[in-house]
């Protein structure tokens, strides 16, 4: 039963009927003793089942009498404080015995509740000052129903109109709310405190996708002054705001009153500085507990706001907008688990001024990453295998997008997508009924997988909020710099904490390593001034840690936290692959790594934030033998190199300059062929064919420039590299190793970001599923079936009334009769084209889709790479596109997209 027909049940059944209500066929009617000026008879929206509620519960539960209430009176109502009018009706008004109003109440629909506030403004106090100059005015009420655990609820805001008569001077106190229930025979309102286990006053925890959504943009009109600025500074108060809330949550026992929230004593609202210091001393908790801040002087100068930017009035109204809902539960009872994670996304995206220096990597291209490293394999390796998952870290996490994608992946793909490649051995079952289940704390995993580093404070707070809201309760965000010694990464003594594992890497200048992570994905700062603090360290955290560019020093720390085989997949600069300054850092990656590939992004990817040309890089850090294998071929062919350049620099002296041959050694010997030879092998990059016609004086005179060119080497490489041409070395080292580089180009990725926001584009990274892997066809047929039975029922109800009047003969009303039938034509007609429906979507589904062994309706293989139009149809615009899926779409058999491609041609070594 769904709350128009509970409201339905409630009040048709009351014992003294003041409202006759038939959702069906969209009619009310209210008893004559009540007022009515405009009264509906017909329903034209859900506000008016909600006032039909409303009206009963006033006469019947709340010892009201009907011919005090009034509905739809009409008003002119006055702007506030400026002249200008309009015309508007009020819901409804309930009178004391003096006639004065005692409540002014505005309805909305549960759904409109949220975003229909701004009507505060016009149509309550509007309507509250013209009552008021006749009668006495005590409150106005912005109401609607809750429907929560099968129940119906008022869901309240109630203004003292004595003391707020313009909605500006109440909007300035924080628009307080003295109370959250209608009170019965005019007592004065009373806010309810929320309790920790209550039966009825506990946080909220079943929460709709449209009341989040509303709610987001309602703060966001607020907060940031009804859209006319984009400050961060508020962004982040939220932010802390949001942690304190769910710190205050974390930390209640059954039983206790929750501390987030405004507290109302009669008609006086708590002082909001009061709130202020609740407030803020759940939010050091929250820092001292969940962000793993030790700094005591920090911890005891920190603020949950900035009181410049964002003003008491603000906090207290935040506080009242979220103390109803719970930010740690309020996932448990929903088909969109990820609801309070779209919410934070949306007031992230909604509130959040990016700039050059700060701002988010687009959802495509970190899901075509995390796809590319196939940690969806990976983590099923890595449970069937080892009973555990992979170590994923993002040292410069910013808000936590790459995480966050990384959680929601592994997740999906191991308990649901992937779930027959999983083993069902003791072992395995019983760690994923640990860490997996119950489905609301599905994540639960992350909290010892998962691990971001940020350098920002606030970012670093906005990550760990971010992660919690998405369902990770603990995951380990340090807000320190991504680039400091491993020992300053501390958390709690009790959790386990593997970024603080640390040892001596001999292949690695003998520089510390942690060695503990199997996948890096990050997209780091390009080129930014580092803290003072950690440029004390670099030279000795770091081989390169004389160099400037952020990037490439993020470029080693990727390799400090690897493991061997650890897998890399991050955004860098074009300029990393193909300027000059960037070679060394070319040839640290060449190895200690195997590239795995290169995928050049479009200008635009990161516009307007930058403008800097970017490339996604893959690869995979090399074993110890494999690095050693290197140094062996390097210094083979550094001696070579060493050796060459000696005899091509003699010859040139004895066969240009004239030099007697026998006073160099290294040549004395050499025969014509070997001398040939040997330039030949010195200069191979720029030997011609025709440079055989020439003999050895001609062959050194053509090529003076490059010889003097291929003898030097640079000065900055020496200590890593030697004293050798790094590029011809280099070039016969790649030759040996012999392995192929994976390269695309995206011309498409999905968006591109206009002054109007962002508006979709083709995407040449990967396609989307359309149709679903797994389709619920049981639920489908059964809203069917539901619809079908309630319209016979119905049916049978108009055969039974249209009998029982045309059995009454002449005295039978034939109107009504005409109206029955008619009725009953159209029920008739919904159910055949509701049976005809349902049939063919049972044959769409048997087509396409097939039991699998744990009786769930998978897409048949044959059609698993979704080229298919006409199923895709279906999903797309048809009788199925409730149900189209925007998953990453990983093909078997064809190639298409860029993704298809890589996950064909690239294989990933697994390591332990």
């Amino acid at each position: 039963m769904n709350w128009k027909e509970h409201i339905e049940q409630i009040v048709n059944s009351a014992k003294n009927k003041v409202v006759s209500l038939n959702v069906e066929k969209a009619t009310i009617s209210y008893t004559d003793k009540i007022n009515k000026y405009e009264a509906p008879k017909v329903i034209t929206g859900d506000e008016e089942i909600s006032r039909a509620y409303l009206v009963n519960r006033l006469i019947n539960e709340l010892d009201y009498k009907p011919e005090n209430i009034e509905i739809e009176k009409p008003y002119e109502i006055s702007l506030g404080r400026k002249t200008k009018t309009h015309r508007g009706e009020n819901d409804l008004i309930l009178r004391d015995n003096k006639g004065d109003a005692f409540y002014v109440i505005e309805v909305k629909s549960p759904k409109e509740y949220e975003s229909g506030k701004k009507t505060i403004i016009g149509q309550l106090f509007g309507i509250g000052r013209e009552e008021a100059r006749k009668h006495k005015v005590y409150y106005l009420c912005y109401y609607t129903t809750d429907f929560i655990d099968g129940q119906i609820r008022d869901k309240v805001i109630i203004i003292d109109f004595q003391k707020y008569q313009e909605y500006e001077d109440w909007q300035k106190a924080g628009e307080p709310s003295v109370g959250n229930i209608l009170s019965p025979g005019y007592n004065k309102p009373k806010k309810q405190p929320k309790i920790k286990g209550h039966e009825k006053y506990d946080l909220q925890k079943r929460i709709t996708k449209e009341e989040l959504s509303a709610l987001a943009t309602d703060l966001h009109n607020v907060l940031w002054g009804g859209g006319g600025t984009t400050d961060s500074e508020i962004f982040y108060s939220l932010v802390n705001i949001i942690l304190a809330k769910i710190q205050d949550e974390s930390e209640r026992e059954e039983g206790e009153e929750y501390l987030f929230q405004v507290n109302a004593y009669g008609e006086n609202i708590e002082n909001p500085e009061k709130v202020y210091e609740r407030v803020n001393e759940l939010y050091k908790k929250a820092l001292r507990q969940k962000l793993n801040i030790k700094d005591e002087k920090q911890l005891s100068d920190a603020r949950v706001i900035n009181r410049n930017k964002f003003p008491l009035n603000k906090l207290v109204y935040t506080v009242q907008s979220l103390e109803n809902y719970s930010f740690v539960e309020g996932r448990s009872s929903l088909d969109n688990k990820d609801i309070l994670g779209d919410f934070f996304e949306q007031i992230t995206r909604d509130g959040f001024k990016q700039n050059k220096g700060q701002f988010f990597t687009p959802t495509p291209i970190v899901k075509f990453i995390c796809y590319a490293l196939g940690i969806d394999e990976l983590a099923i390796n890595r449970l069937n295998k080892w009973g555990k998952l992979p170590y994923i870290i993002d040292p410069s996490v910013g808000s936590g997008t790459f995480l966050i994608e990384a959680m929601k992946i592994i997740t999906k793909e191991v308990k649901y997508k992937q779930r027959d490649k999983v083993k069902n051995s003791f072992q395995v079952n019983a760690w994923f009924e640990e860490h997996f289940m119950p489905d609301y704390r599905e994540n639960r995993w992350a909290r010892e997988y998962l691990y971001g580093i940020d350098i920002n404070f606030d970012l670093g707070t906005a990550a760990k909020v971010n992660m919690i809201l998405h369902g990770d309760g603990a995951s380990n965000i340090f807000v320190q710099d991504g680039l400091k010694p491993f020992t300053e990464y501390k958390k709690n003594d009790v959790d386990k904490n593997v970024l603080q594992v640390k040892e001596r890497d001999s292949l690695y200048g003998d520089k510390e390593v942690n060695n503990a992570f199997d996948v890096v994905i990050s997209n780091p700062p390009f080129s930014v001034n580092l803290d003072t603090e950690t440029k004390r360290t670099l030279e000795k955290s770091f081989l390169y840690g004389n160099k400037k560019n952020s990037e490439n020093l993020f470029i080693e720390r990727w390799y400090q936290l690897l493991k061997e085989g650890g897998r890399l997949g991050v955004v860098l600069p074009e300029s990393v692959f193909d300027t000059t300054e960037n070679k060394y850092i070319r040839l640290f990656l060449f190895k200690y790594f195997t590239i795995k590939a290169v995928v050049s992004l479009p200008q635009l990817t990161f516009e307007p934030y930058t403008s800097t040309k970017t490339s996604l890089l893959f690869a995979q850090k090399k074993s110890k033998k494999e690095i050693e294998d290197w140094n062996r071929k390097w210094n083979i062919y550094s001696d070579e190199w060493s050796k060459l350049k000696t005899c091509v620099e003699n010859y040139v002296k004895v066969y240009i300059k004239g030099k007697n041959k026998d006073k160099y050694p290294s040549i004395k010997d050499h025969t014509d062929k070997q001398v040939r030879e040997n330039i030949e092998r010195y200069l191979k990059l720029h030997i011609v064919p025709e440079d055989k016609k020439l003999d050895i004086k001609n062959l050194l005179l053509k090529y003076q420039e490059e010889i003097i060119e291929t003898g030097k080497y640079d000065k900055d490489l020496i200590e890593h590299f030697g004293h050798v041409n790094v590029w011809w070395v280099f070039s016969e080292v790649s030759k040996e190793l012999n392995y192929k580089i994976f390269m695309a180009e995206a011309e498409n990725v999905g968006y591109k970001r206009t002054k109007r926001g962002e508006k979709p584009t083709p995407n040449d990274l990967y396609d989307e599923e359309i149709a679903p892997l797994f389709i619920p066809r049981g639920e489908i047929l059964d809203k069917y079936e539901r619809k079908i039975e309630f319209y016979m029922s119905k049916k049978d109800e108009l055969n039974i009334k249209i009998k029982k009047e045309e059995s009454k003969n002449e005295k039978s009303n034939k109107k009504r009769i005409k109206k029955w039938k008619d009725d009953l034509v159209w029920y008739l007609e919904e159910i055949e084209r509701l049976t005809n429906e349902k049939n063919e979507v049972i044959q769409i589904i048997d087509i396409y889709y097939a039991k699998d062994k744990n009786n769930a309706w998978r897409l048949k293989e044959e059609y698993f790479d979704r080229l298919d139009e006409t199923l895709l149809g279906h999903f797309k615009n048809g009788l199925l596109s409730e149900y189209v899926s925007t998953d990453v779409l990983i093909r078997k058999n064809n190639v298409i997209s860029i993704l298809d491609k890589f996950r064909k041609e690239i294989k990933w070594e697994l390591n332990n």
